[in-house]
């Protein structure tokens, strides 16, 4: 008698391995940013967001006081691999204050770009001055980006 299933059990997809990360160069990497900004509305995870019709991409937000949470908005075109990308938030001291590793698997995606953020608590937002967020895609970085923070 043959092996076959016993009914009652579904078939598990095979899991998928994590692919390798992708290895680009300082202008590859930073060739890969749509955009970059300061918003203090972030899209619910999963929105799809058009940048052209029907927009509904978040509001850019120049200024922000202290003690209110900042989220930094990133978009990055289609690459198929995984991205290690890292966000760097600087205070107006120079110091980094927070990173965080974010790495991006678009492998199994068909959008031709995916947003991500990385937000900054109130509590961790506590000096006036001009902060400073630094974007890394494969440990190069791609942008810097200041944020007026007034007291």
């Amino acid at each position: 008698m043959p092996n076959q299933p016993r009914r009652d059990s579904t078939p598990r997809p095979p899991r998928r391995p994590t692919p390798a990360a992708l290895n680009l160069s300082g202008f590859e990497a930073a060739s890969v940013v749509k955009f970059a900004y300061f918003t203090d509305t972030a899209p619910v995870p999963g929105t799809l967001l058009y940048t052209a019709f029907r927009r509904n991409m978040p509001p850019g937000v120049k200024e922000f006081t202290v003690r209110n949470p900042v989220t930094f908005f990133y978009g990055i075109q289609q690459t198929g691999g995984l991205l290690n990308i890292q966000v760097r938030w600087i205070n107006p001291d120079g110091v980094v204050t927070r990173t965080s590793d974010l790495p991006m698997d678009q492998s199994q995606e068909g959008a031709l770009w995916t947003w991500q953020v990385d937000r900054l608590e109130k509590r961790d937002l506590a000096q006036a001055g001009v902060w400073v967020v630094e974007l890394l895609i494969s440990g190069h970085r791609v942008g810097r980006y200041p944020l007026l923070v007034r007291a």
